[in-house]
């Protein structure tokens, strides 16, 4: 009775999870005629918007083939026609400048990605469903230790790994160990990101790759495996209405208004930036214009200094020569009262001065006589003595 009672329970899950495939797929079934084949390529304009990644046929250049006709995905720019429809799809301008008409919307590409997921989903429901019934057949034949044997999968964590080595090399670290069903390395940018997950058949395989590669050098680092504390790969849960759905898309794609709100945002950011860039500049040529005056007025200042300098010299000298022309002056002055006082003392000694009466006629004859000679001089004869 306790081994019927464990046997029932997985029997009974598998007549839910049917019923739940089969609501699915009525779930696709209903949204497949919502999106035509217009929106879907990209031949109407109102199912396009800014900021949207889709697919486009690159407009070809004058002079090439029709094979020479590339595409490129990525973000629409502007749109480059005014039309609403078009049978090649609408012209658009990608952020990387590309010119061409849209082949596929973004849209599209989520659409099949929750087809992917959603059988992904089913595959996973197989799965349970059947180790479900291995674990039920498995226990009604082996006691609680062997119950072990047919537990899930278990997954080995392990980091450490050098980002230098090649992502096939770690991949072949582990994939010859007992035990291993599953090594993925997980890469983004054209490296792997320094770890990797270990699925294994059962606990004792996740334990012994633990012990094998646990503290093991490679490439110069040591790794460090541990068990997996959480599902390695999640499963994204995909909405499971159409009004759930538009909610996420509406979500993810901005609406016109918004891109051109962040658009109109940056250009004052960088109209802000541009600004703050002039006054810097502004102040840094204000600087060295007052340092050029500063340089200047100083230049000038010195030449105002030397020049004061050699006045101050010039007026020193001549005051020199001055003071010694009027000392010299002074002692010539002085030279010449001692001569005069030298010579009246002398006179005085002499005594007073007497004529001799006897000379005045003398005199008055030799008055005469030099009177004479100036008339004979005059009229040109010869003189008597």
């Amino acid at each position: 009775m306790a081994l019927a009672a464990r046997r029932a329970p997985p029997r009974a899950l598998v007549a839910p999870r049917a019923r739940a495939r089969l609501a699915r797929a009525s779930v696709r079934a209903s949204r497949a005629p919502a999106v035509d084949d217009d929106a879907r390529f990209g031949r109407r304009r109102d199912a396009l918007a800014l900021g949207d990644v889709v697919e486009v046929r690159l407009v070809r250049r004058p002079g090439a083939s029709a094979g020479d006709a590339a595409t490129a995905v990525g973000e629409i720019s502007d749109f480059v026609t005014n039309s609403s429809f078009h049978a090649d799809g609408i012209k658009v301008r990608l952020k990387s400048g590309e010119i061409g008409r849209v082949t596929r919307a973004r849209w599209d590409d989520e659409d099949d990605e929750d087809e992917v997921h959603e059988d992904e989903d089913e595959d996973e429901d197989e799965d349970e469903d059947e180790d479900a019934r291995q674990t039920s057949s498995s226990a009604a034949t082996t006691s609680n230790g062997g119950e072990r044997a047919g537990e899930a999968l278990r997954t080995a964590y392990v980091s450490g790994v050098s980002k230098s080595s090649a992502a096939a090399d770690v991949k072949a670290l582990a994939s010859g160990l007992p035990g291993v069903k599953n090594v993925r390395v997980p890469v983004r940018g054209g490296s792997h990101m320094g770890y990797m997950f270990i699925e294994c058949a059962d606990g004792d395989g996740m334990r012994g790759v633990i012990e094998a590669l646990h503290g093991r050098e490679f490439h110069g680092k040591a790794l460090v495996a541990e068990r997996a504390k959480e599902d390695p790969k999640p499963k994204k849960k995909k909405p499971k209405t159409d009004a759930a759905s538009a909610k996420l898309k509406t979500k993810k794609t901005k609406t016109r208004a918004e891109l051109e709100a962040e658009a109109a945002a940056r250009r004052i950011l960088d109209a802000r930036a541009q600004m703050e860039a002039d006054a810097l500049l502004e102040l840094e040529r204000a600087k060295r214009r007052r340092e050029r005056e500063l340089e200047v007025r100083e230049h000038e200042l010195e030449v105002q200094r030397a020049l004061d300098l050699d006045r101050e010299r010039r007026a020193r000298n001549l005051l020199e020569r001055r003071a010694a022309a009027a000392q010299a002056r002074a002692e010539r002055a002085r030279a010449a009262a001692d001569a005069r006082e030298s010579a009246l003392s002398a006179a005085r000694a002499l005594g007073d001065v007497r004529i001799d009466p006897s000379w005045r006629p003398r005199a008055d004859a030799l008055r005469e006589t030099l009177a004479r000679l100036r008339v004979d001089a005059d009229d040109g004869r010869p003189s008597r003595s």
